[in-house]
């Protein structure tokens, strides 16, 4: 999972020493700390739908455009 938040910072044009700084947040806003070392084809439907979010959320976009981010996701 981790892998793929690191290959779209870098996609995003995120400098390398802020790289680790940002994943984090975004695996810390998320929640997904429990699933950090689980590959992303493992997850659950709602787990892959918050490392999209997180995916979409690096970089801090001037805008986001999400589509029901939430379905399936435990409150």
């Amino acid at each position: 999972m981790i892998e793929h938040l690191q290959i779209y910072s870098a996609l995003k044009g995120i400098k390398a020493s802020l790289m680790s700084q940002m994943i984090d947040k975004a695996i810390l806003d998320m929640d997904l700390t429990d699933y950090i070392h689980i590959r992303a084809n493992n997850l659950s439907g709602g787990n892959k739908r918050k490392l999209s979010v997180a995916i979409a959320m690096l970089g801090n976009p001037p805008l986001v455009f999400l589509d029901e981010p939430s379905t399936g996701v435990d409150p």
